[in-house]
């Protein structure tokens, strides 16, 4: 009985790690393609814009749906599909604004002399409604898998808050140009979203397959 409940409690730990190494890279690669590219929209002009978000959406998408994909296929079923729910949530999130630019532009909003907490507080709701959107999207997928799949949304409602009031601090310290500089801040601001938010997710996502642990080998 202890030797069983080591083996769940190992393989636990193993699917949280590859987790958040999975979105962590995933979210370093997305930020720093949404960054660069967020910036071009003054480049080529508004005009412009729903291309380069649809781009930004796609391609985010598509890398954290993925690498997260990676993880889950061996638990679940018809996993693939966590590609296409993925990629849709984020490009929802995009589309209705909810995007690095919008980040960018609160932090700019302080020279208006906003109190920088209600920025703060602003940011977090906008963080809250990326990760409702993603995690609801996401969520089609593991309510098959668990009756408390729904827990799945909120989680990611927490991970993204916090996540993107982190991209608000990056934002901060971000410079006007894309130089070396600007590119391992977009880097480091990356890492510690995918960090932050992944954990936080890993967390739940383990809680809800570990009835499915016990039969998984690392």
């Amino acid at each position: 009985m202890h030797k069983h409940y080591r083996f769940k409690e190992n393989n636990s730990l193993k699917l949280w790690e590859r987790w958040v190494i999975a979105s962590t890279i995933a979210q370093i690669i997305g930020w720093f393609i949404a960054v660069y590219l967020s910036q071009a929209i003054d480049k080529f002009g508004i005009e412009n814009i729903y291309q380069i978000l649809l781009l930004i959406g796609t391609l985010e998408g598509l890398l954290l749906g993925f690498a997260q994909y990676m993880v889950l296929r061996r638990h679940i079923r018809h996993a693939g599909y966590w590609v296409f729910f993925t990629t849709a949530g984020v490009l929802i999130s995009w589309f209705m604004g909810l995007t690095v630019s919008a980040v960018i532009g609160l932090f700019y909003a302080a020279n208006l002399h906003q109190k920088i907490t209600t920025l703060i507080e602003e940011v977090a709701l906008l963080g809250a409604a990326v990760g409702t959107v993603i995690g609801y999207a996401q969520w089609l997928i593991l309510k098959t898998v668990s009756k408390q799949a729904i827990w799945w949304v909120f989680a990611n409602a927490l991970a993204w808050s916090l996540g993107v009031v982190l991209a608000f601090i990056g934002a901060g310290i971000e410079t006007p140009f894309f130089n070396i500089h600007a590119s391992l801040i977009a880097i480091a601001t990356g890492g510690v979203m995918g960090i932050v938010i992944s954990s936080i997710t890993g967390i739940f996502l383990v809680w809800l397959l570990k009835p499915r642990l016990r039969h998984h080998h690392y």
